[in-house]
Order: structure tokens, then sequence, then C-alpha cells
């Protein structure tokens, strides 16, 4: 399912706003366009009486006393009012004097004052036909209007900016924060800048449960990490013992058989590779079974375990090794040892087990082991390498026991 693009909430609240101020703002210009026409149409109707009572009685003399310069004078005094755009006086004896814009002339706004005989009211002299200079009536409304319009468009503009300030770029900050990447999140606490006079609000609140959650989090994940790191030592360290116990055997802690049947063509392909000597060596214990019969079979473990330590003890360590190759019998495996090497190994792992007896319950048990040794030769199997081992263990069976017959010696007949 395609993921739907977020809509920012402080986006879509600026942009109503605006839309409503915009809307405020017509209306109010509206409004104010038709209050101010309204206000100044009733401030020009009033300022048209105060010309017409200061100015008229000034007029009738002169068109009683038939001045036309004068009148003229005077209408063109009448026209210079800010307010006033045509004045037209017509005398009833037919005399017609215009100031102005003629085209204004029955404007629909021009007010008509009659014009009375000074000493006699009774009688007109004519009419004085005043009408407004529209432009100024437009500039005052506009101006009102502009100026209106203009405040509430900056109180508008001020709402925006706050708006902007303390709740888009918070939440923007927030929204990065929780789009950003898992890694980025998790090394990262959530921090909106806010300002210095600023004063907590429900946004301070967001932020500190982000970062609250955060800590929980990060909590977690050290733990958590903490647990995987035990559990996979402790899973290792089963696996390493199962290896072990799949590998050594559990009586004598000597390799078991398995292990040599992989091993010892390795050490074979190594000794070919950079013609090393790799000798091995069979050993027996002798009449273990007279061990077994006499003292029974727990004392026979022990004695193999007896053996078998000794036999570690007087190789090397990490460089040669015991197997437990079934029942009595035991093979050493001599890497960097050339048969006669491995013979002085084995005559000193003999003379070690006859000189050492088995102590159990204060009765000393002697054992004995009689050994087989042959050098491993160049490309040779190792099912005919442990044929000629196991032939010079048997021709020391053969000659007395408690002995090393190597493979070629002069003395034992193979």
């Amino acid at each position: 399912m395609q993921e739907q693009a977020v809509q920012s909430v402080a986006n879509k609240l600026i942009k109503r706003i605006s839309v409503y101020c915009v809307a405020s703002v017509l209306a109010i210009g509206v409004v104010e366009g038709w209050y101010s026409w309204r206000h100044h149409s009733k401030e020009f109707d009033q300022g048209l009486k105060l010309i017409a009572e200061s100015q008229l009685p000034l007029l009738a003399i002169s068109v009683w006393e038939a001045e036309p310069l004068v009148i003229q004078r005077q209408l063109v005094q009448i026209s210079q009012q800010p307010a006033i755009g045509y004045v037209r006086l017509r005398a009833d004896i037919g005399a017609v004097f215009e100031v102005g814009d003629t085209a204004l002339h029955d404007h629909p706004n021009a007010r008509i004052f009659n014009l009375a005989q000074p000493y006699d009211r009774e009688i007109s002299l004519g009419t004085l036909e005043l009408a407004p200079d529209p432009s100024v009536l437009y500039y005052e409304v506009g101006r009102s209007v502009v100026v209106a319009m203009l405040g509430y468009g900056i109180l508008c503009l001020l709402i925006i900016v706050l708006l902007k300030r303390e709740v888009e770029r918070p939440l923007r900050q927030i929204l990065e924060y929780v789009g950003a990447s898992p890694d980025r999140r998790n090394s990262q606490s959530l921090v909106v800048a806010r300002g210095q006079d600023h004063r907590k609000d429900e946004i301070d609140i967001v932020v500190e449960g982000f970062q609250s959650m955060h800590k929980e989090i990060d909590k977690q994940m050290r733990e958590l990490d903490a647990e995987v790191a035990n559990r996979t030592n402790a899973l290792q360290s089963a696996m390493e013992s199962i290896q072990q116990l799949s590998i050594m055997d559990p009586l004598t802690g000597c390799y078991n058989r398995r292990l040599f049947n992989e091993r010892i063509m390795q050490e074979a392909e190594r000794a070919d590779r950079y013609q090393r000597a790799l000798t091995l060596v069979f050993a027996d214990i002798d009449f273990f079974k007279r061990v077994n019969d006499t003292h029974g079979h727990l004392v026979g473990d022990q004695a193999l375990c007896h053996v078998s330590t000794i036999m570690r003890r007087e190789t090397r360590e990490s460089v040669d090794w015991v197997v437990r190759y079934g029942g009595e019998e035991f093979l050493l495996v001599l890497p960097e040892t050339d048969q006669e090497q491995a013979i002085g190994t084995a005559e000193r792992v003999r003379a070690a087990i006859a000189a050492e007896p088995l102590l159990v319950r204060g009765q000393t048990i002697a054992l004995s082991c009689s050994f087989g040794v042959a050098q491993y030769q160049p490309d040779e199997s190792h099912v005919a390498w442990l044929e000629r081992v196991d032939k010079c263990l048997y021709a020391a069976k053969q000659t007395g026991r408690n002995r090393v017959c190597a493979w070629e010696n002069r003395d034992i007949q193979i």
C-alpha cells in the first residue's frame, strides 16, 4: 500500500488563517469603504451648508448690485474649497456664472441653494449649484479603506509569523526527527529550539514526552544489547562445550577417535606440503583386562585416566595430541617429529608410566604400556600408516610388552 504524504498541521492552519485573514481584510475594507462613503458624504453636505450660509449673503449682494467681476471672483473662491468641484450661479435675469468642471453640472450629489434678495428674502435673485469633487471623496474613502486594510493586514501577518515561529517551526523539527533514520533517532535526542522568553506549552510537553521515550528506548536497547551479548556468549560457550564434547573422550579428557579420523589426514597433507616430519605412536596398556578382572571396572577407568594424564604431561602442549583410540589403546600424534625423536618420546612416556604406579585405597597397582612407532611416508594413506603402527605395537606385545618397537627396527621382527 502506497504511503500517503504527510500534511503539516501547522501549514494547514497557517493557510486557513491566511484565507480567513484575507477574507476578513476584504470584508473590513468593504465595511470601511461604505462607512467612509457615508461619513464623508455627510461631512460634504455639512460643508456645503456652511459654505452656503457664509457665501450666499455676499453673493446675493453682488447679484443685487450687478457686479459680474465680484460674482466671478466669489465663485472662484468657493470652488477652491477642497470638496467643491463645480460652482454654477444662475441669476433670474438670465446671467449664468460657472467655475470648475462643467461635466459635474446636474451631478446627482449636487446641491442647489436659492439666492434670496438681501433686503427681502421672499424675493429670489437666482440659484447657486454646488457639485462635489468626486476625486476628493474617492481619495478620502480610498485612504480610509487602505489604512484600515493595511492595519488589519499587518495584524494578520504578525499572527502568521507568530504561528510559524511558535507552531510551524517546532512541529517541523518534530516531524524531521520522527522521519529520520532509526540510527539517528537512537543516537540523538529530540531538541526543539524555542525563544529565550518562551513559556512552556503543549509542544514542550510533546517534546518532553519524546525525550522521555528516547531515554527509555535507549535504556531498553542497552539492556537488550547486554542481554543479547550475554546470551550470545552463553550460546557460544555452549557451542564450544558441545564441540569440545564431540571431539573429547569424556573419561580421560583426551581427543576421541572421531577427531583423529577428521584431522589425521590434514596433518599428513601439511607434512607433505611443507616436507615436515610426522610420526604416530600407538600405545596399549599391558594386561588391562587383568586390572579390570582383579580390581573392577572403576579401578580400570582410574587406570585409563592415570595413563592418559602421564601421556599428556610427557608430550608437547598445543603441538602433540593424545587420542584415546578405543578401550585401553591410545594414539600419540607428533607433528614436526621424525621417527627417532618419536622413539625418544615414547620411551619417556613408557618409563614414566612404569615408574608411577596407580594408588587405589592405599594399594599400588603397577601399570605398563607397549608402544608402536612409525613415521608418515609421503602420499601414504592413513589406513596403511595405521596398519604399520599397529604392526609395530603387535611386535612390542609379542616381544615381552612394556617396550617401544618402531618400523624397520632391526631388533624387532615384524
